[in-house]
């Protein structure tokens, strides 16, 4: 499911873009829906959808309570959310749990891979063992 289908959300787990922790660091968000699912979304799509007042979202508290709303703050495109608007430095959502670094596949070594001698590519482009 996307964001755009649920009203309200809890904030689980983020994710920060570099080894520092800054509310202006987070790329990614862990967050549940009401039923209990977990999904993640980029930083970018939960601003979006919380800048077209399509939700609200809440940071977990680590007793699975419900926390503070999150808020997105900032100028263009410095924009990033927020929990606590009058210390960032306690802010909730730097106490949650680290997502782990996404690491994307290499496909240019897949593609490499597979134009080895013994793969010819048919008329669809894709890679078959000779026969």
């Amino acid at each position: 499911m996307s964001l755009a289908s649920y009203p309200a959300v809890t904030v689980t787990a983020v994710a920060m873009s570099q080894e520092r922790n800054d509310l202006r660091d987070i790329a990614r968000v862990q967050w549940a829906d009401p039923h209990g699912g977990l999904e993640d979304s980029s930083i970018d799509d939960i601003i979006r959808w919380l800048d077209h007042r399509a939700g609200i979202a809440y940071v977990a508290n680590p007793d699975g309570s419900r926390g503070p709303r999150i808020r997105v703050v900032g100028a263009s495109p410095q924009r990033y959310i927020r929990s606590n608007p009058d210390d960032e430095a306690a802010d909730a959502l730097l106490r949650l749990p680290r997502l782990d670094a996404v690491v994307l596949p290499d496909r240019s070594r897949a593609r490499r891979a597979a134009r080895q001698p013994g793969w010819r590519w048919s008329v669809g482009r894709r890679a078959r063992p000779a026969m």
